[in-house]
């Protein structure tokens, strides 16, 4: 795997796409450094900095949720929350083919949890309903569990492979693959997959870390949950600190911008639909 190319954009991955044709297999991989930097750098500033079982968790997902992204419409987004019953935790990560992005953040306090760990995932595309699901996982290790995610919910045989030097892949089968052959395929001979005789570089992708958050944004989703509810968010105040559930930025709301937004709704037909996850957090 060649050096990060220094003319990408910090935050931005290169992902390589590739097919092993004799072996049914769809590959990706991606050196997932200046992501992670980008990670690390935006929740130190909103949410703080994770321990090093979170931060493993969180690279982990940031690189599996883009690997993912490349396999995927264009116009799809998915949205992933894996509540982990011990620790009490909550990892949230989310896919953008639109804006060809991820983000995520992690919950560790007031966490609800059940006797076992479960994943929520929830897609989205232009057209249609969003798609929801819900499975029973096991374990720490969110490769594994999103692999879970895939043999449950998606039906496919997929890997996820962690390299050295921030090197992650993804292996998929495809239709007439032996999926027993990839289920037990060795770790070391999946890293090294680009050195199968079968196999062909199709593309390269560009994925960021990045949130789709903006004040506007953030106002609106606020006032269809809170439109009938003005002094449960205010609490006497003129204005109010409210969190992106998605990234954690921080926003402030006034009172004149909440009147001004609901007034907007009300004009509407319909309401702008809320982001797909929890409300914003009141600060």
């Amino acid at each position: 795997m060649p050096d990060v190319d220094p003319a990408l954009t910090p935050g931005d991955v290169r992902i390589e796409r590739f097919t092993a044709a004799e072996r049914n297999v769809l590959a990706a991989r991606g050196l997932f450094g200046p992501l992670f930097e980008a990670y690390l750098a935006h929740s130190a500033a909103w949410v703080g900095q994770p321990d090093g079982l979170v931060r493993v968790m969180m690279q982990q997902g940031l690189a599996a949720a883009a690997l993912y992204l490349t396999c995927r419409p264009a116009d799809e987004e998915t949205a992933w929350t894996v509540n982990f019953a011990e620790p009490p935790l909550n990892l949230f990560l989310a896919a953008s083919g639109r804006a060809g992005s991820v983000v995520g953040r992690y919950y560790d306090e007031h966490v609800e949890t059940a006797e076992s760990n479960r994943l929520f995932v929830q897609t989205t595309r232009r057209i249609g309903k969003p798609h929801t699901s819900v499975i029973e996982v096991r374990g720490l290790d969110v490769l594994l569990i999103l692999e879970q995610y895939y043999a449950q919910s998606e039906q496919t045989t997929t890997r996820f492979l962690e390299g050295e030097g921030e090197e992650f892949v993804m292996l998929m089968a495809l239709p007439g693959i032996d999926d027993a052959w990839l289920r037990q395929l060795p770790r070391e001979e999946g890293l090294s997959f680009a050195q199968w005789s079968d196999v062909h570089r199709i593309e390269e992708r560009i994925v960021r870390f990045g949130c789709l958050c903006d004040e506007e944004r953030i106002v609106e989703v606020v006032t269809g949950i809170f439109r009938e509810k003005r002094e449960e968010l205010f609490q006497g105040e003129s204005e109010v600190e409210v969190r992106c559930p998605r990234c954690g930025r921080a926003y402030r709301l006034s009172r004149e911008a909440f009147e001004g937004a609901l007034r907007r709704r009300r004009a509407q037909d319909r309401g702008a639909e809320p982001m797909g996850e929890d409300p914003p957090d009141r600060g």
